[in-house]
This record gives structure tokens, sequence and C-alpha cells, in this order.
């Protein structure tokens, strides 16, 4: 067994990530999903340029065990592997990525993307776990090896046996605090759960033994837990379909799934956009306004994927306070991120999305304006009132954008019209 020192500097990063900089626990999970989905890309991708490799997409998948007895959370990947080597140079030192350095070895172009590129993610595991073991055999490789850290004081890296290719993480749980609930992840709901919140577009299988009580064959009252093997994510993001594939009810139930309210939409706005930001975004303007809506409570934005995986809940820099109803997702695979996928570069790239989103609020609105007065009438009397403050905002700034979109009531028409049907209904001999 060799044992090895973390560098200072990682050391430091080390500390300073578990206490500092990912504010939730439970994103561990998401970042060692992402790397085990990152592994399966890689083999993938040598397919793609070695006639040798057989990829059959049914061999290639991630499975989150569990066991509370040994208190260890399992997840293994029939990925690329690891060597020696790459064990000592990607684990050892922290903010190294094998997936960067993979991606510019092999001059991966886009389209094929990797979403692990800054190597902190794997270190995510010491927020839950106080012993985390890496058991890995690399593709080609007739070894494997076992890692092995209970943190700060450094790491060991010692032959081991394994049958197939791929990688196996192992966490050691923590014990429970007077402040924090650790066992909590070794709870099958919990795990399922945090997997369809931040995973659940991961494009290969995850799989999880699942428990299940039913009815004992014979009995009318005896009943038995049966445990399966099941697929637990969805793979396939509804914004990566074709338009042509999908219906209003396929929005409306994705609009239910995501608990984004109780009403019908009134309108979804999918947009598929390729150029120098690609991104994919499903937008909804609801009937209704949610009812805190108008409290200090209420919070605006929407749900912001990096390559399928979700990164933020609530990403308030896509919309303006005054298109702060409307719902939905982005999914862009151009975004920077730095040390965890938690913190998002404010860069141009999330500003140019920012403004295309904007834009096509407007015009979509516009449209509904022209063509479906009624539908726009019942949107107005909803969130007209946010509209008029957009134009007061910021000393009149949105003014320009915004305009058209007003409705005030006609003394002389007994209805709502706009600044333009105003005017275009104004006598010659009118001047204001």
């Amino acid at each position: 067994m060799e044992t090895k020192q973390f560098k200072a500097e990682s050391k430091r990063l080390l500390d300073l990530m578990i206490n500092s900089i990912y504010t939730h626990r439970e994103i561990f999970l998401r970042e060692l999903i992402s790397n085990a989905s990152d592994a399966i890309d890689k083999i993938y991708y040598k397919a793609l340029v070695d006639e040798n490799i057989n990829f059959d997409k049914d061999n290639y998948f991630i499975k989150v065990t569990l066991d509370k007895d040994s208190r260890t959370i399992k997840i293994s990947d029939t990925g690329i592997g690891m060597t020696k080597e790459e064990l000592d140079d990607n684990l050892g030192v922290i903010a190294k990525s094998g997936s960067l350095k993979f991606k510019k070895e092999n001059e991966i172009k886009d389209g094929y993307d990797i979403i692990g590129q800054f190597g902190v993610g794997f270190y995510s595991s010491f927020l839950i776990a106080d012993k985390v073991t890496v058991i890995s055999k690399a593709y080609g490789s007739n070894e494997a090896y076992k890692w092995e850290s209970c943190g700060v004081d450094g790491y060991t890296i010692e032959p081991c046996y394994k049958d197939s290719i791929g990688t196996d993480i192992i966490l050691h749980v923590k014990e429970n605090s007077e402040d924090e609930n650790f066992y909590e992840y070794l709870e099958e709901y919990k795990i399922r759960t945090l997997i369809k919140k931040y995973s659940d577009f991961i494009r290969y299988p995850i799989k999880m033994d699942i428990t299940e009580r039913r009815l004992k064959e014979g009995s009318e009252n005896e009943y038995e837990d049966i445990i399966e093997e099941k697929v637990v994510n969805s793979m396939v993001p509804i914004w990566r379909k074709n338009k042509n594939e999908l219906t209003t009810e396929d929005y409306d139930n994705f609009y239910k799934e995501k608990h984004y309210g109780f009403d019908k939409p009134l309108k979804h706005i999918h947009l598929s956009v390729d150029g120098t930001v690609s991104y994919n975004a499903i937008l909804y303007i609801p009937e209704n306004m949610p009812y805190d809506f108008y409290t200090k409570d209420y919070e605006k934005g929407l749900e912001l994927y990096s390559n399928g995986v979700m990164i933020m809940n609530k990403c308030s820099d896509l919309l303006p306070d005054y298109f702060g109803f409307v719902k939905g997702i982005v999914d862009s695979e151009d975004l920077s991120l730095n040390i965890s996928r938690e913190i998002l570069q404010h860069d141009r790239q999330l500003r140019f999305i920012a403004k295309n989103i904007k834009n096509k609020i407007k015009s979509e609105l516009e449209k509904m304006l022209r063509n479906d007065r009624e539908s726009y009438e019942k949107f107005y009397t909803a969130f007209g009132r946010t509209l008029k403050f957009g134009v007061y905002d910021n000393f009149g700034a949105e003014k320009d954008v915004l305009q058209d979109l007003l409705m005030f009531y006609s003394s002389k028409e007994k209805k709502m019209t706009t600044l333009d049907e105003y005017v275009t209904r104004m006598s010659d001999d009118q001047k204001y």
C-alpha cells in the first residue's frame, strides 16, 4: 500500500470547499453521477474512433446501491475506468480535471460534451462521508486499483481485484450529529428524489434496487417486501425532443410534473437555438397568478441545466422582474461553470440567453395580443400590474420594450384597449 499526501493547496481547498463553497450537501450525488456519466462518455467516444470497441449502449449504466448496515452509498459505472496513474493524477490533486484533459488530448469538438471539466466535484463526497473508497479498472488494463481517503490527511493507493472495467465509488457516511442528519442519505426515497431532481436527464440509465411492498401471492392480508432493480431517471428531456413529436398535452403534463402551478398554462414556448451560444428552453406563461406572487417569499427564475444536469433551481438572472411570472427551464452546454456547478459565472453566455428569452417572451405576448385576444386579456388581468411596474422601474429604462403590451380601459369602447389601438381611433383633428 502506498500512502500519499494531498498537496498543501489541495488540503486548503478541500477544507474550504467542505465548509464554504457547497451550500447544499445533497449535491454530492449530482457530482458523482455526472462523473460516472463522463466515464461512459469517454468509452463511447473511444468507440467512435476505435473499431475494436463494441459500444452496446445496453451494457452501459450507472448503479446506486445503499447499505444501511455498513452505512455506505456505492455509485458504480461501466465507463472507461482509471489506471493507477490516473487515480493519483485525477484524485490526488484537487481541481485537476481528468475530463478536461481527456477532452483536450482527444480534440473533442462540440457535440461530444463531457460534463465535468473542473475536477472538484468528486470531493463533494466528503460533505457527507468520513471515508471515500474508489475501486477502478481501466479499459485495456488487466489490473485494478483502490484509492482511499479519510479527508485532508491524505490518501492511499493499492492493487485490488475488480472483475469488470469501470469505477465504484463507495462513501462511508458520517455519523449523525446534533446539527446534521447524514443518515437520511441512506434512505432509498431520499436518493431517488435527489436523482430525479438533479440527474433525471443524464443520458445513461441510473439503476437502483427498489423495495416495493406487495400482497403475498395467495394471501388476502399478508404483505412482503419485493426488491427489484429499476431505472430511476427519465434520460431524454422533453426540451431535446423534436417539437413535431410533442403535443400540447405533453407540454401541459411537463408543466404539472415540474409543479410550476396548479393551473394550465396559457401558452408554452419551445426554443432550440444553435449558434454562438446554443441552448434549449421551454417557457410557460401561466393562466393564474401564484398565490405568493406579490410577497417577499416569491422567487422568480428559470431552472438552469448544463447538458441535462440541473445546476440552479431558480436562476433569476434569466428573467427581468417584469417577466418574473414566466416558468420553465433552460439547458445549455455552453455555460461557463467554475469550481462547483453551483457557482455560475455571470458571463456573456448567460446574458446572451437572457436577452434572447426576454425578446422571445415579448414577441409571443404580442402575438397572443394580436391573434388570441381573449387569452391575452386573461393574462393581462393576472399580470398587467407587473408590466406597468416594469415601465416605471429603473426610471423607465424598459418603457419601449413594454409599452405595446399595456392595456387600459376605454370609456368609449367599454372594454380594454391598447395605446396603439387608441391612436388608430383618433380623429384627424385630435392632436394629443
